[in-house]
């Protein structure tokens, strides 16, 4: 869960595009400056399937159902309606308020399978956190500042209502059929090892979650025990995403946008230099990550901002160490430090928009 744009108006009617059978709903969000969450409600006959539904709000006397029912009400609609939640990844902006809205509703929960580790790290924090504190000792954070950067996941958990695992684990390739359109589920690991899109081929038309989103790069980090080379991860699933010519694309957070392929490609670029970024500097003068981070980045002021820093270098390393061009020391403290093993080229020509 990392800080992406922001919304604080429902507005649906507001969108640049209206599609027949599709609403769109900012929920409230208001943790580490996720302001709101985009729910996208599919209407099915007398049903609904719900898209992401956001956070469970313990301020709150209703838990936040409020803004669920408002939204749907919107679209035409009630609580009672909602027969499927189809989550685009576990975290918990996305996710945090499914489990009270399966005891309500009686809702499937439909989820990749690889979700089962977000729910997982849900249902033990204390190993989570442990093991976030080992991978920043092994990469040079103070033993001062470690504990704090491992309690990212304890300041989002009082936002899940509880840990609820798939009615229906997906694979990817799947074809859900909603009011009688066909929407092809597209495995898009990255941002989230267990992500899903949306994607309507007759329509042309995705529902991203937070793989591709306005104005923001999405933020791509690396978790010990999950995926160990996410960025590689991502920029295929990116370019999987490019080869579908998307004519529109509804976000996890923000308004829907066009001009897909320019964004695409803004990203991807966005992410490519910061490989050579990084991959330079390492040439320059072996580091630990911290040091990077700490060269590479502005220094952040909030926990969670430092936290992404090492995160997103991390996940930049993995990337160019399983390319052959970095690899990894101990030093006698033993912390990690990272050396340049070869000037070959960074082969990433096959994940750039076809011209």
């Amino acid at each position: 869960m990392s800080p992406l744009p922001t919304e604080r108006a429902v507005d649906v009617a507001a969108d640049p595009v209206g599609l027949d059978g599709l609403s769109r709903v900012a929920l409230p969000v208001g943790v580490n400056a996720v302001e709101s969450v985009n729910m996208h409600v599919l209407a099915d006959g007398d049903t609904v399937t719900l898209v992401d539904c956001g956070v469970w709000r313990p301020d709150l006397p209703d838990g936040g159902l409020a803004a669920v029912e408002a939204g749907l009400q919107g679209a035409g609609y009630a609580l009672g309606d909602v027969a499927r939640i189809v989550i685009t990844h576990a975290h918990i902006d996305h996710y945090g308020l499914a489990g009270r809205l399966m005891e309500v509703t009686g809702a499937e929960l439909v989820m990749h399978s690889l979700t089962d580790l977000d729910c997982e790290k849900y249902r033990h924090p204390d190993t989570a956190r442990a093991r976030r504190r080992d991978t920043y000792a092994d990469h040079g954070v103070s033993e001062a500042e470690r504990t704090d950067l491992a309690d990212h996941l304890t300041r989002w958990l009082p936002y899940l209502h509880s840990v609820v695992e798939a009615s229906r684990r997906l694979r990817g390739g799947e074809e859900l059929e909603i009011a009688g359109d066909r929407w092809d589920v597209v495995h898009t690991p990255g941002h989230s090892l267990g992500h899903v899109c949306l994607w309507s081929p007759s329509r042309r038309v995705l529902l991203s979650g937070d793989h591709l989103l306005p104005g923001i790069t999405p933020p791509v980090s690396f978790e010990r025990g999950f995926d160990a080379d996410p960025l590689r991860s991502y920029l295929t699933s990116l370019r999987r995403i490019a080869d579908l010519r998307p004519r529109v694309v509804y976000p996890g957070h923000g308004r829907p946008f066009g001009d897909v392929e320019g964004r695409i490609e803004a990203i991807l670029r966005n992410k490519l230099r910061r490989l050579d970024t990084v991959r330079r500097a390492i040439r320059d003068r072996p580091s630990s990550v911290t040091e990077l981070a700490d060269r590479l980045v502005v220094k952040a002021v909030l926990a969670h901002q430092r936290q992404l820093a090492i995160s997103e270098t991390l996940a930049h390393i993995a990337y160019l160490r399983w390319s052959g061009l970095v690899e990894r020391r101990t030093r006698p403290d033993g912390v990690y430090e990272w050396y340049a093993t070869g000037d070959g080229p960074l082969e990433v020509s096959e994940l750039l928009p076809a011209e």
